[in-house]
């Protein structure tokens, strides 16, 4: 039953992404205000006009980093998941089931408490995009997804931001608290997107999981 709860979870965060991503609809229609307020921010870095409600978060995120320990990883299976489509390569945690929701895989641990799936967006072009439009992209490609409440994302890098999540699932008269962490990594003109979701009892792996299985994400 748990393993069910968080499949539909994650399925409520990727099929609307399924029919968007879908050809006969055209590419990522759901997602264009998103692409045009990142254009508009990194062409004008030096004047902070627009970036300035959205700077605070990426200097606290810098330091945090260097001051937090580094939580355990955990160990990968010997292979790891091909997109079909050669659009990424990921590694699949020891023991984890791999399915699909639509186009996009669905990783889970076998008693269902802890699962994620990668997303790949492609970019007008190679410019790097700020922590804040990264952000704001994560939030409105998984929004639509029962409960989605976005936390206060942190700056790993230039063009990498991590970003807290919470949600919902409501089975019969019971509501299911669900939490996680969504990774996005620019990658010249494309971005990957992994998100983690966990059950309250596999809270403590969320962070060891998105550092394993962030290692391992790539084109």
């Amino acid at each position: 039953m748990k393993r069910k709860q968080l499949s539909l979870i994650l399925l409520g965060l990727l099929v609307p992404l399924a029919f968007s991503f879908s050809p006969a609809v055209g590419i990522f229609s759901a997602f264009q205000l998103g692409t045009t307020g990142v254009q508009a921010q990194p062409a004008a870095p030096t004047p902070q006009p627009s970036p300035s409600p959205q700077a605070s978060p990426p200097p606290e995120a810098e330091t945090s980093p260097s001051t937090s320990p580094t939580p355990p990883t955990l160990p990968l299976s010997d292979s790891a998941y091909i997109d079909p489509l050669g659009r990424f390569q990921v590694g699949i945690l020891q023991g984890y089931n791999v399915g699909f929701a639509g186009n996009w895989p669905l990783i889970e641990s076998p008693d269902g408490n802890l699962a994620y799936t990668v997303v790949v967006k492609p970019r007008e072009s190679d410019r790097i995009i700020p922590s804040p439009s990264l952000a704001q992209i994560a939030i409105e490609t998984f929004e639509r997804g029962e409960g989605f409440q976005p936390g206060t994302y942190q700056t790993i890098s230039l063009n990498e931001i991590s970003l807290p999540w919470t949600g919902s699932l409501k089975t019969g008269a019971t509501t299911q608290l669900i939490q996680g962490k969504i990774r996005v990594r620019q990658e010249g003109a494309r971005l990957l997107m992994l998100l983690v979701s966990a059950t309250e009892s596999a809270v403590e792996d969320i962070d060891p999981a998105i550092i394993t299985i962030a290692d391992s994400l790539k084109l």
